[in-house]
This record gives C-alpha cells, sequence and structure tokens, in this order.
C-alpha cells in the first residue's frame, strides 16, 4: 500500500513538471532577459552597470555577477577515437525545427534603425503589412529593441524531439 502511495506521487510530480509552462521574456530597452518554469524556478540575466544572473529553484535563490562565473580548465586527455554513431546533421535540423515550431510567441515587437536612412526607406513599408504592421517599427530616431515573450510546455518539447 505504502509503494502504491510512493508511486503515485512520482507520477503527480513528473506529470507536474511536464505541464507546467515555461515562459521566456526577452527585453533589450531594459536589457533584461528572463526564463521562468512556473513553481518550479527562474532565471535571469538583467544589467545594472555589469551583467548579473539571477535564479531560482524552488527554495534556493543565488544572484552573481558574469565576471565571477570561471570556466575550469580543461585537461587534456588521450582519447581514442570511438566507432560512434554520428546522428547526420540534416536529421538534427530537423528536430531542432520541430521543436521550434512548438513554441509560442505571445507577444514580439522589433524597431529597427539601420543608421541608413536610404536602407530604412526601403524597410519602411514593413510597417503597413498586414503581419508585421504591428510588430515590427522601421523608424528613423535611432531606436533598436526588441521584445519577445514566449512559451511553451516541457511535454510539447519532448514529444516534439521523440517523434
Amino acid at each position: 500500500m505504502v509503494w502504491l502511495i510512493i508511486v503515485t506521487i512520482l507520477f503527480l510530480l513528473i506529470l507536474w513538471l511536464l505541464i507546467s509552462p515555461l515562459l521566456i521574456e526577452i527585453d533589450t530597452r531594459v536589457p533584461r532577459a528572463e526564463m521562468r518554469w512556473q513553481s518550479i524556478g527562474h532565471a535571469t540575466a538583467s544589467y545594472d552597470g555589469e551583467w548579473w544572473l539571477s535564479f531560482r529553484v524552488l527554495f534556493y535563490h543565488k544572484t552573481i555577477r558574469f565576471t565571477e562565473i570561471q570556466a575550469k580548465p580543461h585537461k587534456k586527455k588521450n582519447r581514442q577515437k570511438k566507432s560512434e554513431k554520428t546522428v547526420p546533421v540534416n536529421r538534427m535540423l530537423k528536430k531542432i525545427a520541430t521543436v521550434l515550431k512548438t513554441i509560442h510567441v505571445t507577444e514580439w515587437q522589433l524597431a529597427i534603425d539601420s543608421g541608413n536612412y536610404i536602407l530604412n526607406a526601403k524597410l519602411y513599408p514593413l510597417n503597413y503589412l498586414p503581419h508585421t504592421a504591428e510588430h515590427i517599427h522601421v523608424n528613423f530616431t535611432d531606436e533598436n529593441y526588441l521584445v519577445l515573450k514566449a512559451r511553451n510546455r516541457p511535454w510539447k518539447i519532448l514529444y516534439a524531439f521523440l517523434r
């Protein structure tokens, strides 16, 4: 009876991990990028004079500067080549494309000023195309930014990758 309760709790936990949404927000007007796994944790990269990385997983919270993150020195090892099955690049690109198709973009805005008036004038009709009118803003005011908000669920990523 106890093992049935433990298995049920583990099953519900895995189910919750698979259905809880992943949210990605990027805003370059305020240099900030955030990835949230709702009710599990989040990671935020932001700029306030220097780049900071802040993350929280359940009850653990930590904030560090990017300059403090150091890669461990790699030791060169003499490795013998193994006969590994390599996945063709074409198949891997298809898998990446199917995973990217599962992402639902809820909001995006892109403001472009190339600094070249002629190129800006050529791009200006993008402001009035039916599918991009509310999202792309070609301007002559030296304003460049990207705002992107997207969401996905881990089960969709897993299903698309295994398909």
